[in-house]
């Protein structure tokens, strides 16, 4: 059976999944957590959106510190209110009546992201109202993480939605679009397949998966597939220079992905993060390392550096460098 989105029931869909979550998650609770945050749902980018919520909230409230009295541009009041916010970002504390709509929101933009990311990208563009695509949204962007990628660092400046159109529809292939029923099952809400699907239409996806799924290919051809391609899809140069084939980069990470993260390391990342993420502790750097190469996931690990994260810069660009390695890892 095929399915086509029903834009407008996007919002009643969301609203009514976000409340269900909600009486499940806070019976016997009164807050929530931003670690329990990042677990809420088994869709990691309505999580991501929420947090994402958040960090802007923060930002806003940040940038209301000023006073006629006080230099809050000076460098230590800059560092210290960086600390601050650190420190505080481990202690969020959320109650229902404030996560249910930032729940719903998530929800909201994660289906229009999913099923339908043109529209998505539009939008983004509308809200925006900038010549340049914001590419701090990439570090929030879970689902069609490739396909983003490459348009934020492909669209030139000055942008518009004509623009944008027809760059997506020349990237359409990177953007696979997931089957409804198993999205809505992660979300719990199977039985409402009918409210934001519509039966007997096809969902905005591509030839190319049609291609894919209808290629008879034995055992042995699917994993050499997979073990090149990250997102399981294989290319025409794939299928007739199989035997001549010249392993890419990304194919030679991913074959040093069995090694252990600390061996994995290059000597900027080794110097990098032991000097701002263990505070030039080489020995605790190691202990750590070691501790996350027992996780099967990057979100395994990333629970697990918990004890040894509290003065670590979330939005730092060592820790997006941290999280490459880990998913270089275990990806």
């Amino acid at each position: 059976m095929s399915y086509k989105l029903k834009q407008e029931s996007i919002s009643s869909f969301s609203a009514a999944t976000a409340a269900s979550i909600c009486t499940e998650f806070f019976a016997g609770k009164n807050k929530i957590t931003g670690e329990a945050i990042m677990g809420l749902t088994e869709v990691r980018q309505v999580n991501s959106f929420i947090i994402e919520a958040l960090f802007t909230q923060w930002q806003s409230e940040m940038a209301r510190l000023r006073s006629p009295y006080f230099d809050f541009e000076a460098e230590e009041v800059q560092k210290a209110l960086k600390e601050f916010m650190n420190s505080l970002s481990n202690h969020i504390s959320i109650g229902r009546g404030h996560l249910e709509p930032l729940l719903y929101r998530a929800i909201e933009a994660t289906i229009l992201l999913t099923f339908a990311p043109k529209k998505f990208l539009l939008n983004l563009w509308f809200d925006e109202k900038k010549e340049n695509l914001p590419k701090g949204k990439l570090r929030y962007i879970k689902t069609h993480t490739e396909g983003f990628q490459l348009l934020f660092e492909t669209a030139k400046t000055p942008i518009n939605p004509a623009y944008l159109g027809n760059m997506f529809d020349s990237m359409g292939s990177h953007f696979e679009i997931p089957l409804p029923f198993e999205f809505l099952q992660k979300l719990k809400s199977e039985d409402k397949l009918n409210l934001l699907f519509e039966e007997g239409k096809t969902v905005d996806t591509k030839p190319e998966v049609v291609i894919i799924t209808e290629t008879k290919e034995t055992p042995e051809v699917k994993s050499s597939v997979a073990a090149k391609h990250e997102n399981g899809k294989e290319t025409i140069n794939d299928r007739f220079n199989e035997a001549s084939h010249t392993p890419t980069l990304a194919e030679k990470l991913k074959k040093n992905s069995t090694k252990s993260i600390e061996k994995s390391l290059t000597i900027n990342e080794r110097i990098m993060f032991s000097k701002t993420l263990f505070e030039g502790d080489q020995a605790l750097m190691s202990q750590v390392l070691e501790e996350l190469d027992s996780a099967h996931s990057v979100d395994e690990a990333l629970a697990k550096t918990q004890p040894y994260n509290k003065k670590w810069d979330v939005e730092g660009d060592e820790m997006e460098a941290f999280i490459q390695v880990l998913k270089r890892r275990f990806n």
